[in-house]
């Protein structure tokens, strides 16, 4: 009888758990500030500043450069993170395996505009560790 209680007591242990673990996972918001999307909406002498701000949002930092035309800078940076286990065979077995992940990523985008408020130029700079 004692050892039904425990095992019962473990059972929903072990569902709370994975319920909460589930609970705890959202979904992530995708961002449309992309290489993809720059490449194919931000054209060099063609978009304007007010374009940009639709399709992008506002800058993370504005800025003048040594000519005096505004740089635009955004800027996103995403972290992941990953862990867990398999410990079905820790009570009868005593063993337990465990996995840990992360990685960092950032999007850089520096865009530069002309006197018109135009795109002159932009760079991208990515990164991963």
């Amino acid at each position: 009888m004692v050892v039904a209680k425990r095992m019962l007591a473990l059972g929903l242990l072990l569902v709370v758990a994975l319920v909460v673990g589930c609970a705890a996972s959202q979904p992530k918001q995708k961002s449309n500030l992309t290489h993809g999307t720059v490449k194919k909406h931000v054209v060099k002498g063609k978009t304007s500043q007010a374009e940009v701000v639709q399709l992008l949002g506002s800058p993370n930092i504005v800025t003048k450069n040594s000519q005096g035309n505004e740089v635009w800078t955004y800027t996103r940076q995403s972290y992941d993170s990953e862990s867990g286990g398999f410990g079905g065979g820790v009570i009868l077995f005593g063993g337990n395996k465990a996995f840990s992940s992360s990685s960092t990523s950032s999007f850089d985008l520096i865009i530069t505009f002309d006197k018109n408020d135009v795109v002159q130029d932009y760079s991208v700079v990515t990164s991963q560790f």
